[in-house]
């Protein structure tokens, strides 16, 4: 697999975590598959394969289906928010990253959700963000309806893939992914999106 195909990977990661902290946050809801390959996808530390992160292409198919319709350069209102999440996300992964302290711990904590049932993944993995993420800048400001956001359970839930997001963006920094390739690449990367999604049908 080409280097442009493993970081469309990668970025489609952050792009489907952002989707589904999005609908969760406007409708309550998330697309149930979407949601477990993204949790999942934090508990694999030493996958064979990108594709193996989340479980096969298949697990990331959501975030290559925005890849595909070109949400890197989209003015709707709705993409531009998804894409504000996105950039947050790369930011703190970044930051945390650079402090080899804070990363080291919080790689140990990671690892530690293994023995976790998926049922306990996402306030476990809500803890985490917590922990080591919530302080950081910028922090991420999600938008929604109140109605949702105030339920016991979604907060835990956006924190979750939130997380997953950052796991993402951890695997797109190791492709040699950064801010100015989601500019020179994007159109590259769309049509890696593009020729996974065909290779399905």
């Amino acid at each position: 697999m080409d280097i442009i195909s493993e970081r469309a990977i990668a970025i489609s990661g952050v792009l489907q975590a952002c989707k589904e902290v999005q609908s969760l946050a406007r409708t309550g809801k998330v697309e149930q598959s979407a949601y477990e390959s993204s949790l999942k996808s934090i508990l694999v530390l030493d996958a064979v394969s990108t594709p193996a992160i989340f479980g096969g292409i298949e697990g990331v198919n959501k975030g290559l289906s925005l890849l595909a319709d070109g949400v890197l350069s989209s003015t709707s209102s709705s993409d531009i928010e998804l894409l504000r999440y996105l950039m947050s996300l790369l930011q703190l992964q970044s930051q945390l990253y650079n402090d080899a302290n804070k990363f080291s711990q919080f790689a140990s904590e990671i690892e530690r959700l293994s023995s976790r049932s998926f049922e306990e993944l996402p306030e476990a993995c809500s803890d985490i963000y917590q922990k080591y993420v919530s302080g950081m800048q910028p922090q991420v400001i999600v938008q929604g309806e109140e109605e949702h956001l105030q339920k016991s359970d979604i907060p835990p839930q956006i924190r979750s893939l939130l997380l997953a997001g950052l796991r993402s963006a951890v695997l797109w920094q190791q492709k040699g992914g950064g801010r100015f390739r989601l500019i020179w690449e994007r159109t590259r990367m769309q049509n890696a999106a593009k020729a996974f999604l065909n290779n399905q049908r």
